[in-house]
């Protein structure tokens, strides 16, 4: 059976498949009222086979999150004006081992399988993928080169492009077994990859590595601490996250340190179903990724960017009563009653939900998220 971590992520990025879909309201001031115990029941299903679906970390649907209280009156006279939401771009590294190893059991073979069911998966559309084989060209043992290893053989491209997606799935076709694994390498390209796309971006779009692999570190650095803090580094420095997946031959303890140092708190563990399993574990990466992000809004008056001391999330579980979420300095600030927090409060440019309020969210199909605009924020 697949051993799938609770990934409690909380730098990432809106989902089209949260029902309600975020919106931009006019706002504001939070009236009386509280979420329903309904949310407890969306927690306790749905998601994905193997998700820990759970409020987690004590999270109370009775109050958002432990000071924020009730809805949102949008005939306030502190009500502003409504916009399209801007989901923040989610792009996925994939960094694939395909050692000799990786041709027992037909592993590779297997996870070319899951990998073209969830590249064409419309769940995954809006996600954008770079695709990267090792041991191959200069990215090897002998050379050790990061560069090499940060060069995508295919490149950057959205899953919504067909044509994208058939190049995926032709790279993935035209690679067999061979030769050791130069895990540090590896892993140090696809985060180098990251941190260089990111600076590019000025920090408006999110990265996230997915390492699979079969087995121990074979050749350049195998020091397995050394390859955690590669994974450590890079969400210091840009957090980027890091998963890792270990098909049969892998070690569970390595894995589960490189997944910790990478922020996404367990890997995922392939056993013997190894397709089905790969394809679930990767559905729980994309649905983690796509849940909790959104861009600070735009406003109505474009030379003017919202008060971000007036800013709101309000939620609204399963059609529910809405209750606005309260505000923590930062992502370790959250504790367990969630809520949400700025990825700069100085000058922000998103809002980030908290691991315990993410979870709950991403629990509830048919929950609703708004960013409220108008009224001083509440705190948690």
């Amino acid at each position: 059976m697949l051993r799938v971590p609770r990934v409690v992520s909380s730098s990432v990025a809106l989902s089209v498949a949260i029902a309600g879909a975020l919106s931009l309201v006019t706002a504001c001031a939070p009236q009386a009222g509280t979420l329903e115990d309904g949310l407890a029941a969306a927690g306790a299903g749905g998601g994905q086979q193997g998700a820990d679906t759970s409020l987690g970390d004590g999270f109370d649907p009775s109050t958002g999150s432990g000071g924020g209280g009730g809805g949102i009156d949008k005939a306030s006279q502190c009500a502003g004006t409504s916009e399209e939401p801007h989901p923040i771009p989610v792009n996925m590294f994939v960094t694939v081992d395909k050692s000799g190893s990786m041709k027992d059991n037909d592993k590779l073979k297997k996870a070319r399988n899951a990998f073209t069911s969830f590249f064409s998966d419309p769940s995954a559309s809006s996600l954008n993928v770079a695709l990267r084989f090792w041991p191959a060209s200069g990215c090897d043992s002998n050379s050790c080169n990061v560069d090499a290893c940060a060069s995508p053989q295919v490149a950057l491209g959205p899953l919504s492009d067909p044509n994208h997606v058939e190049a995926l799935v032709q790279k993935f076709q035209a690679e067999s077994p061979n030769g050791p694994t130069p895990m540090s390498a590896a892993l140090g390209g696809a985060i180098q990859w990251g941190e260089q796309y990111l600076a590019s971006k000025n920090g408006t779009e999110k990265v996230v590595v997915v390492l699979l692999t079969d087995g121990a570190p074979n050749g350049c650095d195998e020091n397995i601490g050394h390859i955690a803090k590669i994974a450590d580094e890079g969400y210091q420095s840009s957090k980027i996250v890091t998963f890792a997946v270990g098909f049969p031959g892998s070690l569970e303890s390595q894995m589960n340190e490189i997944a910790t140092a990478g922020h996404s708190d367990k890997a995922f563990l392939i056993s013997n179903n190894a397709e089905a399993e790969l394809l679930a574990a990767l559905k729980q990466i994309q649905q983690s990724q796509l849940a909790c992000t959104y861009e600070f809004p735009k406003g109505s008056d474009p030379a003017k960017k919202p008060d971000p001391n007036k800013v709101n999330v309000s939620y609204t579980p399963g059609g529910k009563a809405p209750s606005t979420l309260g505000q923590v300095a930062n992502e370790a600030a959250c504790g367990p009653n969630g809520g949400w927090y700025y990825d700069n409060p100085g000058v922000p440019t998103s809002i980030n939900l908290c691991p315990s309020t993410c979870t709950a969210v991403q629990a509830d199909e048919k929950g609703k998220v708004e960013i409220v605009l108008g009224c001083s924020t509440t705190p948690a």
